[in-house]
């Protein structure tokens, strides 16, 4: 098995084989904690050597489970794109993997939690670097069951219970749509692999499945109405939002860091997917008005969520819940720059993926710390602890400052970048990340002021714990050099892997060749 196909598998080696460690160790947390981050930090390297070798190559890479290529087995093709979200990914996952155990300190079950977060990067990782479209299902299914049973991980608490069970239920409302969509694919297509999908959309042939039945433009509008919606609902985009605010504040703070982080990207990347790998580059009159209408859908949808989002996030008390509804106004930014369809957008919404979530498991990370300390999440309950509090501080004000867009942090830039990539299109839909940014600034501003300035309610002795306050230094200082390097990191890695992905052709030329190495042509 290559670095394509052992990336995923090492989590989910993991995640089985922990419930059977921890009976042998007896529960011993030290242990738990270090064999998480074994296997954290193993899935790191691998990731890091898919990046390498996906960067080197001129071609996506590609991985066929048991042997059998596309389009009859599920096989894995890796592009620039995916295997740059998954380095991010398994990188934020390790380190928030060493934040949670100081975190979940007088917990009891710390082996399930473990077992569901790897479960849940398996899943993450397999999301980005599967290209069958059935396989995305599985995989979205198993992110999602991770997510849903860590935001219950509080089992005692009535309001985790009920965020639970909230996301649970639209989530797999979502996952449903999302299915009949893969059958009237299916049924129109024959395949469900990406690369052959695009073939026949751009009317190139592919081997054992076949030419197109039926009338594939109504096919092709269904079933991207019912996917989109259901890629709406994963990214929390309104009118779909409503369980992100209660989900992401119910979950231990380093759940919520890896919820508004990584899992909402899920929504973004599968219609990066589809946009782009499959319905993108030139298309008959029919599929094109198809495309450019739910793009102009996906833009309307994501402004609103931007504007939405940054005004209730001066509504809140809860800092979890102010956080939460940021996540919401940031997945509107990507959902705007995906939807434009241009090579700009898809640059814009790759860079801000990456910076949106650094920045934001940094401030989650940070107020993990407050909410640590004192057992509250109400902002009042926060009033001058950031004097007692100086990393934790540190973390909040950088992360702060990223996300409003204040230069040189990372955000900024990617920021400038959807404003350009939005400028393209409509002066208004621009002004949408201006508006909202200072909306959002009001909010942060309010907070930190009450961490730093406000006056304590009562006197409490509050304390950092080392291993927490070393993953949010080393947060603040990615978000500060990622910010200083943006214009390297644009050039040698974001602008090469948005022009893989909008290289529709080499997509579907690389499963070829493949296939015919196979001898199945």
């Amino acid at each position: 098995m290559d670095v394509v196909g052992l990336t995923p598998v090492i989590p989910v080696i993991f995640a089985f084989a922990l419930p059977l460690t921890s009976i042998i160790v007896k529960g011993n947390r030290k242990i738990i904690q270090a064999y998480a981050l074994l296997g954290t930090g193993l899935t790191l390297i691998s990731a890091l050597k898919l990046f390498e070798l996906v960067y080197s190559s001129e071609k996506p890479p590609i991985y066929t489970f048991g042997g059998w290529t596309a389009p009859i087995g599920i096989i894995y093709e890796v592009d620039r794109t995916g295997a740059l979200i998954t380095l991010l990914t398994a990188a934020l996952m390790f380190l928030i993997a060493i934040y949670s155990y100081r975190y979940l300190e007088h917990e009891e079950g710390l082996e399930w939690y473990y077992t569901l977060y790897l479960g849940l990067e398996a899943g993450l990782i397999g999301v980005l670097l599967t290209g069958d479209a059935f396989n995305l299902f599985v995989m979205i299914e198993v992110t999602s069951i991770a997510a849903y049973a860590l935001v219950a991980f509080y089992r005692g608490r009535k309001d985790a219970v009920h965020a639970a069970l909230k996301y649970a239920f639209i989530g797999a409302i979502g996952t449903t749509m999302y299915f009949l969509a893969l059958g009237i694919l299916y049924g129109a297509f024959g395949t469900v692999n990406l690369a052959d999908l695009s073939a026949k959309v751009h009317g190139l042939s592919f081997p054992v499945t076949g030419s197109p039945v039926g009338n594939i433009v109504i096919a092709s509008g269904v079933a991207l109405a019912l996917a989109t919606w259901a890629f709406l609902i994963k990214a929390a985009i309104v009118p779909n939002h409503f369980w992100l605010p209660e989900a992401h504040p119910a979950a231990p703070s380093p759940i919520s860091a890896v919820l508004s982080g990584l899992v909402v990207n899920v929504g973004v990347y599968a219609l990066i997917r589809f946009l782009y790998t499959v319905y993108g580059g030139e298309l008959t009159p029919g599929l094109a008005k198809i495309v450019g209408t739910l793009g102009t859908v996906v833009i309307a949808l994501g402004a609103v969520s931007a504007l939405f989002g940054a005004l209730m996030m001066n509504a809140q008390r809860d800092v979890k819940k102010l956080i939460a509804y940021s996540t919401i106004m940031h997945m509107g930014y990507l959902f705007m720059a995906v939807g434009l369809g241009t090579q700009l957008g898809l640059q814009a919404a790759l860079f801000h993926i990456i910076n949106h979530a650094i920045a934001k498991a940094l401030l989650f990370l940070a107020a993990g710390m407050f909410i640590h300390a004192i057992g509250s999440r109400d902002i009042n309950d926060m009033a001058g602890l950031g004097r007692q509090m100086p990393m934790a501080t540190l973390g909040l004000a950088i992360a702060t400052l990223s996300l409003v867009g204040i230069p040189p942090f990372n955000v900024f830039f990617s920021k400038l970048l959807l404003f350009d990539a939005l400028m393209e299109k409509s002066l208004a839909l621009a002004m949408v990340i201006v508006v909202s940014s200072v909306t959002a600034l009001v909010a942060y501003m309010r907070v930190f002021y009450k961490i730093w300035l406000g006056k304590p309610s009562r006197e409490v002795a509050v304390g950092e714990s080392k291993s927490m306050a070393f993953v949010v230094l080393l947060l603040a200082a990615a978000v500060v050099v990622i910010g200083l390097a943006a214009p390297v990191i644009l050039q040698h890695y974001i602008e090469p892997a948005a022009t893989q992905t909008m290289d529709y052709k080499l997509y579907i030329q690389t499963a070829l060749e493949y296939a015919s190495r196979l001898k199945l042509l």
